[in-house]
């Protein structure tokens, strides 16, 4: 009787350990991003050295050597990519073994061929199949998914009036078109990679001063005229399709900017409970399940190398090389606290792996930028708190940056 109670004891006990298992918050991620993203090939090359260098991150993004023979207008183009073109990038993520960098995602970018249309059946159909093929790329070549940039670098897809038949169509004409086509792409990602993980600079974050708008027509006015007016559509027509398996990560890149701890969870709270309103009722608890809230870092910001001549980046040329160090470790660090799983750093001037021309801003790293990262990211998984503001230290250097305004 004994041993059957010891026994009974047991498998309770497994089966507790087993729930708690199952429902453990996701390790935080860091995922390294830049002006000089590593194609497959430099990735083959190097990984040995990339993740010795830098053992802080959990992964990187990769840029695809197929797809950028001509103009690189990445997915939404007239014409389909040449699978041969990927060949070689299949062969190098396959070679490649990644021990550290095991959250690894394809770049897609968003933007669009000028006149492309998402009413034209030609155009959608050759933008369906480059989202085909990426996924499969990423999928064979041992990544977790897509990193979807959707800023327009060249036309854009989202812009309701700058379209070609914004003329004889009107906004909800284009809102329900933009929905279905991203019911299609989501179809044609996850038929290739039905686990697949979609990192995206931002969705719903992006629409913070129109979430909270009480009449529906008059949000929907404000789309219409806002330069990504149609990317909820976009968002709503993914949810429509996407499985259960899938994974959708707002990277809120307005956190490049943060100072205050509190415009974390502010952001957090957007992204999570504010920004329904975007979403269609049959989606929330899709929504809610399935899209994360992230964050970003903007190293060139802390670290003054954003150009002088822009005035909203000059603040950091007013701090010393240890409190440069300070405020990207403070928000690291409060991003890697407050994101349901990713982090995304980003940077413009600097160069992480030696992929850029040199010149006076390229290939190098910050004085205390990798510890800073390091000593970020030990304290949230040992849950530390942070141990330091910045309030006061940014202050003094805006004093300094208007003192110099004035001479």
């Amino acid at each position: 009787m004994k041993l059957e109670i010891l026994v009974v004891w047991a498998m309770l006990g497994l089966l507790v350990t087993t729930l708690f298992a199952q429902f453990d918050r996701p390790r935080k991620k860091l995922i390294q991003y830049g002006w000089g993203v590593p194609s497959t090939a430099f990735v083959r090359e190097n990984i040995v050295k990339m993740e010795s260098k830098c053992p802080f991150f959990d992964g990187i993004v990769i840029q695809t050597q197929g797809g950028w023979k001509s103009y690189p207008v990445h997915v939404f183009r007239k014409t389909p990519f040449d699978p041969n073109e990927f060949a070689e990038d299949i062969s190098n993520l396959r070679a490649t073994e990644f021990r550290r960098f095991t959250e690894n995602f394809i770049l897609m970018w968003g933007t669009c061929e000028k006149g492309w249309d998402w009413f034209n059946d030609s155009d959608w159909q050759s933008a369906e199949y480059n989202a085909r093929l990426l996924a499969y790329v990423a999928k064979v070549g041992g990544c977790v998914g897509i990193c979807f940039d959707p800023e327009p670098y060249n036309g854009n897809p989202w812009h309701y009036p700058s379209l070609p038949n914004a003329s004889s169509k009107s906004f909800a004409d284009y809102w329900a078109k933009v929905r279905e086509c991203g019911a299609r792409f989501m179809k044609a990602l996850q038929s290739e990679f039905p686990d697949i993980r979609i990192l995206t600079f931002f969705w719903c974050s992006l629409f913070g001063n129109i979430v909270d708008i009480p009449d529906p027509n008059e949000r929907m006015n404000l789309l219409s005229k806002h330069s990504y007016g149609l990317l909820p559509a976009f968002l709503n027509g993914m949810l429509d399709a996407a499985n259960e398996q899938v994974v959708i990560i707002d990277g809120n890149e307005n956190a490049y900017y943060y100072r205050e701890p509190e415009q974390y969870f502010r952001a957090y709270h957007l992204m999570k409970q504010r920004a329904l309103s975007l979403i269609a009722p049959e989606n929330r608890r899709k929504y809610a399940l399935q899209v994360q809230a992230g964050f970003a870092l903007y190293m060139d910001l802390y670290f003054g190398l954003v150009p002088f001549e822009y005035a909203w980046g000059r603040i950091g040329h007013f701090l010393k090389p240890e409190e440069r160090a300070r405020w990207f470790e403070h928000n690291a660090y409060h991003a890697l606290l407050a994101t349901d799983e990713y982090v995304w750093c980003y940077s413009e001037r600097l160069d992480w792996w030696g992929t850029q021309e040199k010149s006076q801003w390229h290939n190098f790293v910050p004085e205390g930028a990798a510890e800073a990262l390091q000593s970020a990211r030990l304290k949230v998984e040992q849950g530390k708190s942070l141990g330091f503001s910045i309030r006061e230290m940014l202050t003094e250097a805006q004093k300094r940056m208007e003192e110099a305004k004035g001479k």
